[in-house]
């Protein structure tokens, strides 16, 4: 069961589910999942020690809250470790892949012009880790993940208000092309451009953020 419980966990970090500085009672998740707290603790101590959360008083946990320097740190990381997952799954695309990278590109660009943030962030998790573990190199994605984790919940940022999703050609429409194409160069600057354009957005965000408080449109957000 804990092991369900971590998967649980670590998906709704990802997809930005969970916020920079939420709070997560023991007893809270174990009543929404069904559970009893033992493996509901057990999962989350194993995320503590991998750095996705930090531990709170009160049989509480919370999530980390980035500074703008450790998101850009991070950033660059997953700038050559993406890129490399990216590219190394150009050579080995399939139709089948393809079609269904182009499936969640074409939901993911719905729920942006819905202005459906909790979904764009899902879609763009799973678009992600589609591509990468097309690779087929375990030890990159569990760096990936890793990262992902950890930068999962700032990802909120990118988005301070829903109406202000950009509803542009999206650099993955991009990538798709290249990828048809297999051309493993341009599939890796997608990626590279992914990365840098959120890292300009977001932390221009938490500087705005920063000076004063923010409004926010209505979002609904489901954790379970």
């Amino acid at each position: 069961m804990s092991g369900f419980v971590e998967a649980t966990l670590k998906q709704r970090l990802m997809e930005g589910r969970l916020m920079p500085g939420e709070r997560l009672v023991t007893r809270d998740l174990a009543a929404r999942l069904g559970t009893s707290p033992t493996p509901v603790r057990e999962a989350l101590l194993k995320l503590v020690a991998g750095g996705a959360l930090e531990m709170a008083p009160a049989q509480a946990f919370t999530v980390p809250v980035l500074t703008a320097r450790e998101y850009a740190e991070m950033a660059d990381i997953r700038r050559t470790v993406e890129g490399l997952a990216a590219e190394r799954a150009t050579a080995v695309m399939t139709p089948e892949r393809l079609a269904r990278l182009a499936e969640i590109n074409e939901a993911h660009r719905a729920a942006r012009r819905g202005h459906d943030v909790t979904e764009a962030l899902r879609l763009n998790q799973s678009f992600r880790f589609t591509l990468y573990e097309t690779a087929d190199m375990p030890n990159l994605i569990d760096i990936i993940e890793r990262l992902w984790l950890r930068i999962g919940p700032s990802l909120n940022h990118l988005y301070p208000r829903p109406d202000e999703i950009d509803l542009g050609r999206h650099n993955y429409d991009d990538l798709l092309d290249a990828l048809a194409g297999r051309d493993a160069v341009a599939v890796r600057g997608a990626i590279e451009r992914a990365v840098d354009v959120g890292t300009r957005i977001l932390l221009a965000n938490l500087e705005a953020a920063s000076s004063k408080v923010p409004q926010r449109g209505p979002r609904a957000v489901h954790f379970f």
